[in-house]
């Protein structure tokens, strides 16, 4: 949704929100409230949307939309976080409560999906997918040398695929292995620039994988930029470290 939307889609809640309660104050019950109004403009307001959610494929995977957030857990949280900065139900709280809400939402997703992605690698250790979420998970945990493993099967499968490349010569560069780290994000460059990159392939076990993937994207831009860094290590080394030890 832009921004516009968003702020339409607000102020649609708030005004829904004084015709059908007479207290306007910040409570935990209001919090509800808020979320039943959103929902229903939501499903109103973005009919292909809630479509295409309702179409999405089937999978044993967590889902970012079974999320709970009428929980009472998750509501005190939200009005423990804003009972200092609001005391009344207005549209700039309303937007912060769909905020916090957003971030609590996503931060348990990540807590089930990493350790999904995990151990379902563990059950299949050949599957190029799974094994390329993995080493996203591996590298964000700094968790290099597994992740190197992880990505090294997934290029087994596909060495044409950029993204692919481009993480390993992360985990290389990681590792202290600034020439290879450099060859490979070369080569990643090359697969970019050319066209000829061939993105993460799914494997027919469809159902095993997550709906919202936490995926490794690449660019020309993002991979100069690495390339710089190595290069700025390599200087660092020669012109300031290595002459120290001499």
């Amino acid at each position: 949704m832009s921004k516009a939307d968003i702020e339409k889609s607000i102020n649609e809640i708030f005004k829904l929100y004084k015709e059908r309660f007479v207290l306007q104050a910040f409570t935990l019950e209001s919090i509800n409230n808020i979320f039943d109004i959103g929902n229903e403009v939501f499903m109103k307001n973005n009919p292909e949307e809630v479509e295409k959610l309702s179409k999405r494929s089937p999978s044993k995977a967590p889902d970012l939309l079974d999320d709970e957030p009428f929980s009472f857990e998750r509501t005190f949280e939200i009005y423990r976080r804003l009972e200092n900065d609001y005391n009344e139900i207005n549209p700039e709280l309303i937007q912060k409560v769909f905020e916090v809400n957003s971030q609590l939402a996503w931060d348990n997703y990540r807590n089930k999906y990493e350790k999904y992605i995990l151990d379902m690698k563990q059950e299949h250790r050949n599957d190029e997918y799974l094994n390329y979420l993995a080493s996203v998970v591996l590298y964000d945990h700094k968790k290099f040398t597994e992740g190197l493993k992880c990505i090294n099967i997934a290029i087994a499968s596909n060495s044409s695929s950029s993204s692919y490349t481009h993480l390993k010569g992360l985990f290389l560069m990681q590792l202290g292995e600034y020439d290879s780290a450099r060859t490979l994000l070369y080569q990643a460059l090359f697969l970019v620039e050319l066209m000829q990159d061939v993105p993460p392939q799914k494997q027919k076990n469809v159902d095993i994988y997550p709906n919202y993937p936490v995926e490794f994207h690449t660019s020309a831009e993002k991979i100069r930029t690495d390339l710089k860094k190595i290069d700025h290590i390599d200087n660092l080394f020669n012109y300031e470290l290595l002459p120290l030890i001499n």
